[in-house]
């Protein structure tokens, strides 16, 4: 019978161990391969949901983004339009007085008898809303006529100048406002106030120079000349320089 041999009995045994640990260690990379792949995933998962939650915030607020996450240039809220127009001056504010503001440069009032004289059906009811302006100041000296200024103004203001004219009291037109040489009883110039209404375009002339006839003329109805409605359109060339009632009006 063979000698027993520890050595022998040893060997497998230290070979069964290694095999062993080989194995366990094998285990352990491949689990930890699984753990690295399930963070990932979770990441990705996490990324996209945030993606989506940014998607859902920019609709809900009306912006539009671009392919890189930057907000288009373009704005589609209601609100950034109402702020782009008033930064541009075309909703709140009264526009600048310029040049034209789409005053004619011919205008019935050149011709008429007088400032007095508004043509039937042109005039204005100064009861009626109001949503525009434009005013239009002529020089009416016979011969030659022309048009010396114009400005336009927003629904807000163009109000205003109407809830001025009516409440001021009215007058007879035949009558002269006051006495004055013949030769300064007509008028070189006038303003015509043009209101958009939802029966279109209606006037009101206005009458400052001169003494035979003065005040605001609606065809209708003729108001009393005074410095609280002149103001409110009165600027830039439409200014005039005075006029024989405006040098006696204070406050225009």
């Amino acid at each position: 019978m063979p000698e027993h041999e520890p050595e022998q009995e040893l060997g497998p045994k230290i070979a069964d161990a290694f095999q062993t640990k080989a194995d366990s260690a094998r285990g352990l990379r491949a689990q930890g391969m699984a753990a690295i792949a399930r963070r990932r995933v979770r990441r990705r998962r996490q990324t996209l949901i945030t993606a989506a939650a940014t998607v859902v915030v920019a609709v809900s607020i009306g912006g539009v983004w671009g392919a890189i996450g930057e907000p288009s240039p373009v704005s589609t809220s209601a609100g950034d339009s109402k702020a782009a127009g008033e930064a541009n001056g075309s909703l709140d504010s009264p526009v600048m007085p310029r040049p034209d503001a789409g005053c004619p440069a011919q205008h019935p009032i050149e011709k008429a008898p007088g400032p007095e004289a508004v043509p039937a059906g042109i005039g204005l009811d100064v009861q009626m809303p109001v949503y525009g302006l434009q005013a239009c100041r002529y020089r009416l000296v016979p011969g030659d006529p022309m048009l010396l200024g114009a400005a336009e103004f927003n629904a807000d203001t163009a109000q205003q100048v109407v809830d001025a004219i009516k409440v001021l009291p009215e007058r007879n037109p035949a009558l002269p406002v006051f006495k004055c040489a013949p030769s300064a009883a007509q008028a070189n110039e006038a303003i015509v106030l043009r209101f958009d209404t939802a029966l279109g375009r209606k006037e009101v002339w206005v009458a400052y120079d001169g003494c035979a006839s003065v005040g605001f003329f609606t065809g209708s109805q003729t108001f009393g000349l005074y410095a609280a409605p002149l103001k409110l359109f009165m600027k830039g060339t439409v200014r005039p320089a005075g006029g024989i009632y405006l040098d006696h009006l204070k406050g225009w």
